[in-house]
C-alpha cells in the first residue's frame, strides 16, 4: 500500500483518476485521463469503395453463373489498362467499355452461354472497322470469345484493332 500511495503522490497530478484493481491476486494501479478533445488525423487518406458482384472464376468454369457485362468488363478493363472502369463511359449495347489516353477498350459479351457460342459474339472485319471508325487515331483493344478476322488482315487494311480472346473456358463450358 505504501508503494501505491507513493505512486499517487508522485504521479496523481498527471491523471484525472488513479484506478486500483486486484486481478488474480495482483494489485494493478492505472492512471486514467479524460479526453475531451479529438486529435486531428495523422495525414494520409482513406478511400471507401463499393464493389460490384464478384467475378468468381470457379463458378464460371462450372457453368453455375456468368458475370454481368459490367462485372467482367471492370475486371478486363483494369487488367488491360491498370485503371478503374468508369461506369458512365460504358455502352453495353455498343460493346464499349471505355478509353485511356492511347486506346479504346471494347468487350463483345453478353451473360448468355448460347449467345457466347454463336457467331454474333465474334469479332468480324465489319465490327472491327466500326470500332476503329469511332476514333481512327487511337488503338482499339477488343475482348471477344472468338474472331473471324486475322490480326494480319487488320494490319494490312490499317485497322488499329487488336483482338484479345476471352478465357477459353468462359464460352466453352461443358454443362453435361
Amino acid at each position: 500500500m505504501h508503494k501505491v500511495e507513493g505512486i499517487e503522490n508522485l504521479h496523481g497530478h498527471e491523471y484525472d483518476r488513479i484506478k486500483k484493481t486486484v486481478k488474480d491476486g495482483e494489485l494493478i494501479v492505472t492512471g486514467e485521463k479524460i479526453v475531451e478533445e479529438r486529435a486531428e488525423g495523422l495525414g494520409g487518406s482513406f478511400t471507401y469503395c463499393t464493389l460490384g458482384a464478384p467475378v468468381a472464376l470457379d463458378k464460371i468454369l462450372s457453368g453455375e453463373t456468368l458475370p454481368s457485362y459490367e462485372g467482367i468488363g471492370a475486371a478486363l478493363f483494369h487488367m488491360a489498362t491498370n485503371r478503374a472502369l468508369d461506369p458512365a463511359a460504358v455502352r453495353e449495347a455498343d460493346f464499349y467499355l471505355g478509353a485511356t489516353e492511347g486506346q479504346h477498350v471494347w468487350l463483345i459479351y453478353k451473360p448468355d452461354l448460347d449467345w457466347l457460342k454463336s457467331p454474333e459474339a465474334a469479332l468480324t472485319l465489319k465490327r472491327a472497322r466500326a470500332f476503329a471508325k469511332t476514333d481512327p487515331d487511337k488503338r482499339h483493344l477488343v475482348f471477344a470469345p472468338a474472331r473471324y478476322v486475322s490480326q494480319t488482315m487488320l494490319a494490312e487494311q490499317n485497322i488499329p484493332v487488336e483482338f484479345v480472346p476471352l478465357p477459353f473456358a468462359l464460352y466453352r463450358i461443358d454443362r453435361s
